[in-house]
């Protein structure tokens, strides 16, 4: 009996746990690269690229298996095109488009890693940036269309790794603007 309830859901299952091991490891991989930018921590940037790295490309796979087991779901219903372009869905537009353009930007801006020598150093590292709204798009779909979005486990189990990244985020905004204030000349200041 278990084997055949599990059965008639498992694609909503699979969906179900890629997504939130997408929104997990997305969370922890922006923790990580912020605290590379913000040269949090000294001497171990290798160690941190590598897992940085590790985290983004789970990341995809996780959105990848998030998305795809979705075309087997047969109560949303959802075609290639509901699962991969905004707006082309009818089930709840607003959040799955928020999903789809998060998902797309973190693959983008992912892959974009391999092409920094063509796309030049710091052009790369200025579109990295939206790496953050690609995130937070990602928190608003969870939120917004997750099936577990109020339950308890779900919001302590994300939030013991998005609120981490969130401060780190927020050190680090504050960190620039420190700097930047701090390399202005005394009159502009004023």
């Amino acid at each position: 009996m278990l084997g055949t309830a599990t059965a008639t859901h498992i694609y909503w299952i699979t969906s179900r746990a890629a997504g939130i091991a997408a929104l997990m490891l997305a969370s922890a991989s922006v923790g990580v690269g912020v605290t590379m930018s913000a040269r949090f921590v000294r001497g171990r940037t290798p160690d941190l690229r590598v897992t940085h790295e590790a985290l983004a490309l789970a990341t995809m796979a996780a959105l990848a298996v998030h998305g795809l087991s979705l075309l087997g779901d047969g109560f949303i219903g959802m075609n290639l095109a509901g699962v991969t372009v905004p707006f082309a869905s009818s089930y709840r537009t607003l959040w799955t488009t928020m999903g789809i353009v998060g998902a797309w930007l973190l693959v983008l801006l992912g892959l974009s890693y391999y092409a920094r020598a063509r796309i030049g150093l710091a052009r790369w590292k200025r579109l990295h940036r939206w790496t953050l709204l690609a995130w937070v798009l990602g928190i608003g779909h969870a939120l917004g269309e997750g099936t577990d979005a109020g339950v308890p486990w779900f919001l302590v189990s994300v939030g013991a790794v998005v609120v981490p990244a969130l401060g780190l985020v927020l050190a680090r905004l504050a960190t620039s603007r420190t700097v930047s204030a701090a390399s202005q000349p005394p009159l502009t200041r004023a």
